[in-house]
C-alpha cells in the first residue's frame, strides 16, 4: 500500500487537476505494482475519489471521467481485476451517456483545491478556486506567477504581519486568498479586478473561503487609470503593500499600471511608517516585454531590487505540486529617493 505521504501527493494532484498522464507515471513508478492491487483501489476510491472537499468542490467532469476511464483501462489492459466502487464510479458517466456530447460553453466552470502549509503542520489548510475550463477570459484561470507570489508569501510570512495589502488583477484570488490563510496574520486584504465576470468570480472565491480566513478579505473594482489611495478615511483600508502576479504582458497597458504605481508609491508613508513597496511576480515570456516595463519604472523614477534568487533558498515547496520551472523573476518595486 502506499504511504501517508503518497496518498496526499496523489489527492492533491487530483484536487489541482494534474495532468491524468502524470498522476498514471506517479502510481507506476512511486506506488509500484501495488497500485493494481484490489486494496489499492478501493482506498483510491475512499481517499481521493470520495475525499470530501473533491465532494463538494469536484475537477470538471471530463476530468474526472478521463481519471477514472485512464484507471480502469490500465488495469484491464493488464488483465488486473477493477474493484467494484472503481467500476461503479466509472458507470456514472457511462450511465449519464452524455459527458461526449456536452458542448463546454465559455462560462463552464470547475473547482481547484490546494493545500496551505501553515506554521504548525495539524494546522494545514486549503483554498479552493472556482476556475474557468476554457480561459476566454485571463482572470478566471489561475497564472504560474500567481503561483509562485504565493509560494512567496507562505516562505515569508513576516513580511505582511498586521499589514494591509491590495492585489492588483486578482483574477480567481487564489494568491490573496493563500496570504489570507497561511497564518501571515495581515491586517485586510483588499483583491481587485475589474471585468464584471471576474468580479463576480473573485467575490464567490472570497466566500467560498471565509470560513478560516484570518483577516478581512474584499473584492473590489480597480480602474488602473484612475485609482488612488485613500489617504483620509480609515486606516485599515490603506494599502501598504501592493502585490500583483502576471500583471506584465501587455506594453499597451504599462502607462494605466504606471499611474496605479505611482499614485500608490508617491506618498511612500505606510502603516506606522513603513515605506511602501510593491510586489511583482512575472512569467518572463518576452524579454523586450519586460524589459519595457524595467524601462517604464526607470522613467517614473521606481526602483527595484530583483529578489528571485534570495526569495527561492526558503520556497521550497509550491502549493501547486504540478507548478513547473518557468522564468519568473520577482521584483520589489519602491519610490527612488
Amino acid at each position: 500500500m502506499a504511504t501517508p505521504a503518497q496518498w496526499q501527493w496523489l489527492l492533491e494532484a487530483y484536487r489541482a487537476m494534474l495532468p491524468v498522464k502524470q498522476i498514471m507515471k506517479y502510481l507506476e513508478t512511486e506506488i509500484g505494482d501495488n497500485w493494481t492491487s484490489w486494496d489499492f483501489q478501493q482506498s483510491l476510491v475512499d481517499r481521493v475519489l470520495r475525499d470530501s472537499i473533491v465532494d463538494k468542490f469536484p475537477p470538471h467532469k471530463s476530468y474526472v471521467y478521463r481519471f477514472i476511464k485512464t484507471v480502469t483501462d490500465t488495469l484491464e489492459a493488464t488483465n488486473h481485476e477493477v474493484c467494484d466502487d472503481l467500476m461503479g464510479e466509472l458507470m456514472v458517466f457511462v450511465l449519464q451517456s452524455k459527458l461526449a456530447q456536452d458542448a463546454i460553453s465559455d462560462e463552464d466552470m470547475h473547482h481547484v483545491s490546494f493545500t496551505v502549509p501553515r506554521p504548525s503542520p495539524a494546522e494545514t489548510t486549503v483554498v479552493t478556486c472556482r476556475v474557468a475550463t476554457v480561459f476566454n477570459e485571463v482572470g478566471l484561470k489561475i497564472w504560474e506567477a500567481g503561483w509562485f507570489l504565493a509560494d512567496y508569501i507562505v516562505a515569508f510570512p513576516e513580511q505582511f504581519r498586521g499589514r494591509v495589502v491590495l492585489e492588483l488583477g486578482a483574477g480567481v484570488g487564489l494568491t490573496g486568498l493563500v496570504l489570507a490563510k497561511c497564518r501571515a496574520h495581515p491586517a485586510r486584504v483588499v483583491l481587485s479586478d475589474y471585468a464584471p465576470l471576474v468580479m463576480q468570480n473573485l467575490r464567490y472565491n472570497i466566500e467560498l473561503n471565509a470560513s478560516d480566513l484570518d483577516c478581512p478579505v474584499d473584492a473590489v473594482t480597480l480602474d488602473w487609470e484612475k485609482w488612488e489611495p485613500e489617504e483620509d478615511g480609515d486606516a485599515s483600508m490603506r494599502p501598504d503593500i501592493l502585490l500583483a502576479g502576471d500583471c506584465v504582458y501587455d506594453v499597451a497597458a504599462f502607462p494605466a499600471l504606471m499611474t496605479v504605481l505611482h499614485a500608490f508609491l508617491g506618498n511612500d508613508a505606510g502603516e506606522e511608517g513603513t515605506r511602501r513597496e510593491a510586489i511583482f511576480a512575472t512569467t518572463v515570456r518576452n524579454k523586450k516585454t519586460f524589459q519595457c516595463f524595467l524601462d517604464q519604472l526607470h522613467q517614473h523614477r521606481i526602483e527595484y531590487d530583483d529578489i528571485t534568487e534570495s526569495a527561492r533558498q526558503r520556497m521550497h515547496q509550491s502549493i501547486c505540486i504540478g507548478a513547473t520551472e518557468q522564468d519568473i523573476r520577482l521584483c520589489k518595486l519602491y519610490r527612488a529617493d
